[in-house]
């Protein structure tokens, strides 16, 4: 896996445009999730790259600024079509809308998921071609065996603080039930890609950004293939 190491943001923020724009051949795609902060970034700026003819949002909160970046891309790419599909992902009833698409995006939203294979699983059969997964994730050398997780929303509050050094894990306020809104998971790069290689998709490209995220944890960027 080639890793590479930086406390540059902005950096980050662009290698993970580039992991949707390198997949080739992509015409048409969906980001799950991806108006938080971004604004749309991960799906627009790769759509107008690509050349692609639809690209999908799915989130659930509206943001005006996703509208004046659809403008905007839409001025660069006049036959681009774009839709923004104001739901829940975690639905499995949304997907029987739901038109296929080459290429699908998924950053920073697993690690929230209380049944983050069921998402996988349906993401997967959404997509034809390939899968983008970015997120922080625990260092392999953290456990002695290899595809592991771990459920650290419940972690003792010492460990927690432990593994928030030096990362952008916010401190949370202590739940006793599962509270999507905040971190539930510490995956491995293994984990994930264990988990896509049951779900019958293959590790393309990767790469771990260090220092970002403190001693403890990579910044993955992943992009699966259907086999």
């Amino acid at each position: 896996m080639l890793r590479s190491a930086t406390t540059d943001i902005n950096f980050l923020f662009q290698k993970k445009v580039d992991l949707v724009v390198g997949a080739v051949g992509t015409k048409s795609l969906r980001d799950y999730g991806g108006l938080y902060l971004v604004h749309g970034r991960y799906l627009l700026e790769p759509a107008i790259k690509l050349d692609a003819e639809f690209a999908s949002m799915i989130d659930v909160t509206p943001r005006p600024e996703f509208d004046v970046n659809v403008k905007a891309a839409q001025q660069v790419n006049p036959k681009l079509k774009i839709e923004f599909i104001n739901a829940d992902f975690r639905d499995p009833a949304l997907y029987e809308r739901l038109t296929k698409v080459d290429t699908s995006i998924l950053y920073e939203v697993l690690l929230h998921q209380e049944n983050y294979v069921g998402i996988l699983n349906y993401v997967a059969e959404a997509t034809s071609k390939f899968i983008c997964i970015a997120q922080p994730c625990l260092r392999e050398d953290t456990f002695p065996l290899p595809s592991t997780a771990t459920l650290l929303q419940f972690w003792p509050e010492e460990l927690k603080e432990r593994y928030r050094e030096g990362s952008m894990w916010p401190k949370e306020p202590r739940v006793e039930r599962f509270a999507s809104r905040y971190w539930m998971w510490g995956h491995t790069a293994s984990h994930l890609e264990a988990c896509m290689h049951g779900l019958g998709w293959e590790l393309e490209a990767a790469e771990a950004v260090g220092e970002i995220y403190g001693p403890y944890w990579d910044y993955l960027l992943m992009r699966f293939y259907r086999k």
